[in-house]
């Protein structure tokens, strides 16, 4: 082959080779692959900083994470009761506004009772909403529902902590279809 040829025959590699240069605008060069997902198997991500914060979120007696998101409402820190829900969609904002109506929101717990199923535990907690700043306000029957995974294997702590699945104070409210 003659050296023409060769070079007639590399020019368009050169070409590209050269349209990789770092002067090329950002728009026009190639997007980078996006890594890898996460190895299941690899260590757990921690909880989110927020949970963190509360070591009672972490708790594996459901009757402390209860109390935590009772407390929080009760003393209005909606922000800090959403951290119980481990939702999006109901949010400080959501639960302020729920809760709008009663001055001092008090929940008087009656019975609360665990389960498991198919590798889920399952705690639901019976009582009574009032408002402690005007007694003649109508008392509100509800429950409390909340889950967590049953110590299975390679479980992630988030999956390990209690979240509220659904509540019947106020209204009907269940977690979103995320998770």
């Amino acid at each position: 082959m003659r050296f023409g040829a060769v070079a007639t025959a590399l020019l368009p590699l050169c070409m590209l080779v050269a349209s990789c240069s770092s002067e090329v605008p950002e728009a026009e060069q190639t997007p980078q692959i996006a890594p890898a997902a996460p190895d299941p198997l690899a260590t757990p991500a921690p909880l989110p900083a927020q949970v963190a914060d509360y070591p009672q979120l972490e708790s594996r007696n459901c009757r402390e994470v209860a109390q935590f998101y009772l407390t929080a409402v009760e003393e209005r820190a909606f922000a800090r009761a959403a951290l119980v829900w481990d939702d999006p969609v109901i949010d400080s904002a959501r639960l302020e506004a729920l809760f709008a109506s009663y001055q001092r929101p008090q929940v008087t717990t009656t019975e609360l009772t665990e389960e498991g199923a198919a590798g889920s535990l399952y705690c639901t907690l019976t009582g009574t909403l009032t408002d402690a700043a005007d007694p003649a306000k109508t008392p509100l029957e509800g429950t409390l529902q909340l889950r967590r995974v049953n110590d299975v294997d390679g479980a992630t702590p988030d999956q390990l902590r209690w979240t509220i699945r659904q509540s019947t104070f106020i209204e009907t409210m269940e977690r979103s279809a995320r998770g």
